[in-house]
Formats: structure tokens, sequence, C-alpha cells
């Protein structure tokens, strides 16, 4: 008798700008959404999907005043017709994130909440080993 032993696999997702020439990647946030893309994936590869293609566009994840994180658009310079820089304008982005995020607005503000967990996890790890240098 043969017992097969299946081990699912740990996906990680880069950011889909990772590879950009520097004066459009957005480095800034890169390992947050590698993250972001990697926690969606687990909940719903439909909604890794979404995200991905508005961190394409041109989606930031920023730090809010209430010290949660929230999705920003980017939008590219007055004049210019490339994309790589950017949503066209805010209602572009609106439009897009009603019919792409909204059904998912739930999820995406309990995948939000657990970045900022493991980021603020992470800073603490990052002082223990300054501590301990």
């Amino acid at each position: 008798m043969t017992t097969t032993i299946i081990v699912k696999e740990k996906v990680v997702i880069p950011d889909p700008r990772a590879d950009w020439p520097a004066h459009l990647r957005f480095p800034e946030d890169s390992h947050l959404w590698s993250k972001l893309l990697t926690l969606a994936h687990q909940r719903s590869p439909q909604l890794a999907r979404n995200l991905e293609g508005f961190r394409t566009e041109g989606t930031r994840i920023v730090k809010l005043k209430n010290g949660n994180f929230g999705l920003r658009p980017v939008i590219r310079p007055a004049g210019s017709d490339n994309p790589d820089k950017g949503w066209r304008d805010e209602a572009d982005y609106k439009r897009c994130a009603k019919k792409f995020l909204a059904p998912w607005h739930e999820t995406l503000v309990e995948l939000l909440e657990e970045l900022k967990e493991a980021a603020e996890a992470g800073n603490e790890e990052e002082r223990q080993i300054a501590l301990e240098i």
C-alpha cells in the first residue's frame, strides 16, 4: 500500500512592479504589496488577481492617519498618456475600484488589518535585532 503525502506549498506573490524601471517601480511599498497579494491569494486567487491589476495600474499602500493601511491611486502627470505612470484620473480609479474591489470590501478590510499586524510584528522583530547587535 502506498501513502501519498501532499504538502501544501507556500505561495509568495511578488510585487508586480518589482522588475519595472526604477522611476516606475514605487519601491517604498513593494514589500507591503508582496505581503498583501500573498495574503489575498490565500483567501481568494481572484481577489489577488484584482489587486495585482490595481498595483500594475498604479496603486500604493499608504499608512492612514488612524494607523491602518489603505489603497491610494497614483495619478499620472497631466498630459501624460503613459499608462505605466498611473491611473488616468481619480474617476478612472474609483470606477475600477467599484467594479473590482467593492465586492471584496469586507475581505479587503480584513487583509489590510492582517497586513498592518504583520508590519507591526516585523517592525518589532527589527527593533529586537537592533537591540541585540
